[in-house]
């Protein structure tokens, strides 16, 4: 064991585990965003149905227009597979569909908990709260997970620490590195976080499962491996911007002029870190606009 230990490096280690716990924190964050407010806290809105459309039969999700006092209003729910078969709704004298919904908002947008369309209820408040608590169980429960796992290897950095001896046998700390790896981290945070807050998006671009397993469970692994090649990149970023910084320069044309700079270069250290500049560039702009091919592919 003490082998291990001395074979460990800490920094590393310890980073790894910081890295767990903050994913650890994103999953409780999407848990907690998943929780249901309180009935009398809902919002409520009635009037006749514009239009119904199905987006993805497989879950059940559809987007709804109706007009209330003189007003359109669009909304997106989901969890509704009866509805596909369900017969017509029952119309008024006048052949108008009456619509009653309650939703609440999350930002800049809604999620709708109830629904009724003319006498049938295709959504309801109870079995939406019911499906929610499932999922924000798995959510909490994967956090404290995740947590555990970092905490233990935020312990054995610290072991590792230890038993390698004094603070000089440890490698002094790169600010390339260290920039290079916290660029990394907060794309992959931002991406994640915001793929599983949409989770109506994210199911109908992946599907739902994927190995037997729910999709946000897969999509942390999968975004990290797709995001791996762009590590040596956000390294030699850090590296043109601490250069461009101890001359004094600033802005995206100074970034520039320096990476040319490096470019033509008589040492290979510094035609490294440009070619890594310009790998980075490529390898997220193959990345958007293969997202955005997708994406239209799908139409979403």
């Amino acid at each position: 064991m003490l082998a291990l230990l001395r074979q460990l490096h800490p920094r590393v280690v310890v980073f790894s585990g910081c890295a767990l716990l903050a994913l650890a924190g994103m999953a409780g964050g999407v848990a907690w965003l998943n929780v249901l407010p309180r009935r009398e806290l809902l919002l409520h809105l009635t009037g006749q149905l514009q239009d119904l459309r199905l987006e993805d039969a497989s879950t059940g999700a559809f987007k709804i227009t109706l007009v209330s006092e003189g007003k359109l209003h669009t909304f997106h729910f989901d969890g509704v597979k009866r509805v596909v078969a369900m017969p017509s709704p029952e119309r008024d004298g006048q052949g108008n569909i009456a619509v009653a919904l309650s939703y609440f908002e999350i930002g800049r947008s809604n999620r709708v908990v109830d629904v009724i369309l003319g006498n049938e209820q295709v959504l309801s408040y109870e079995e939406v709260t019911t499906r929610t608590a499932e999922k924000v169980a798995k959510d909490r429960n994967s956090a404290i997970g995740i947590a555990a796992i970092g905490a233990l290897l935020i312990l054995f950095g610290g072991v590792a620490r230890l038993v390698r001896g004094s603070s000089h046998d440890v490698a002094e700390p790169n600010p390339d590195r260290t920039i290079g790896v916290v660029l990394w981290v907060l794309l992959y945070a931002i991406v994640l976080m915001v793929m599983l807050t949409e989770p109506a998006i994210l199911h109908r671009a992946f599907g739902t499962e994927a190995f037997h397993l729910s999709i946000e469970y897969i999509l942390p692994a999968a975004l990290a491996v797709l995001f791996l090649p762009l590590w040596p990149g956000f390294m030699g970023l850090a590296s043109l911007t601490l250069r461009a910084a101890q001359k004094g320069s600033g802005g995206k044309l100074a970034l520039v002029l320096e990476m040319g700079s490096a470019l033509v270069s008589g040492t290979p250290a510094e035609r490294r870190m440009a070619i890594k500049v310009l790998w980075l560039l490529t390898y997220f702009t193959l990345l958007v606009v293969g997202w955005i091919f997708y994406a239209a592919m799908l139409g979403i």
